[in-house]
């Protein structure tokens, strides 16, 4: 039986006799993990659980803020927005990212867990997929949304082509209570 690189027998390892080497190591689970977060609160509960899981597996975290600007040249089109205001808009983003980035990265520090910050721009998923391959990703961590919200809101349909396009795990991290409520429903 294989377990963990040490192949056993019987409860013992499977080595010649007098043989001191040292087994295999353990094959690395997750080196590199990308933790995507946008500053809402059940992204910050998505980073918590990064942080947590960065630390526990000691694995590399990349967390990267997503500038949809796709989103914003569409509200142009629609008239939602006038040129001025989409560059007003992007400049808020912006600063948001840089807050919302250096929160994870402190919260990092604090659990002595080195993050690795990006800012990306352009389609969400589409920025999300390409850092993955590039930067050979081995799980996305995501926040939850929900079912009821894919159909009106855009960022939800962003985060659910992520999932069903990413050639990696993706981690969705859903908020405490939106867990008790799936417990409850599935119990009433």
């Amino acid at each position: 039986m294989m377990l963990f690189g040490r192949s056993q027998k019987n409860g013992k390892n499977d080595q010649s006799a007098g043989e001191d080497q040292p087994a295999p190591a353990a094959p690395a689970v997750m080196r590199r993990a990308l933790l995507v977060v946008d500053g809402s609160q059940p992204s910050q509960d998505a980073a918590q659980f990064a942080v947590g899981l960065a630390a526990n597996l000691s694995c590399e975290l990349l967390a990267a803020f997503v500038i949809d600007v796709a989103v914003m040249d569409y509200l142009m089109q629609m008239r939602i927005f006038v040129k001025e205001e989409r560059e007003e808009f992007e400049e808020d983003l912006e600063r948001k990212g840089r807050r919302v980035l250096i929160h994870v990265q402190d919260a990092g520090a604090k659990a002595g867990v080195e993050v690795e910050t990006i800012m990306c721009k352009g389609r969400f998923h589409q920025s999300i997929l390409q850092l993955v391959a590039e930067r050979k990703v081995d799980a996305i961590i995501i926040c939850g949304w929900k079912d009821s919200s894919v159909q009106k809101d855009l960022s939800s349909v962003e985060r659910q082509l992520v999932l069903d396009q990413a050639d990696c795990p993706v981690i969705v991290v859903k908020r405490q209570h939106e867990r008790e409520g799936v417990k409850i429903r599935a119990q009433g």
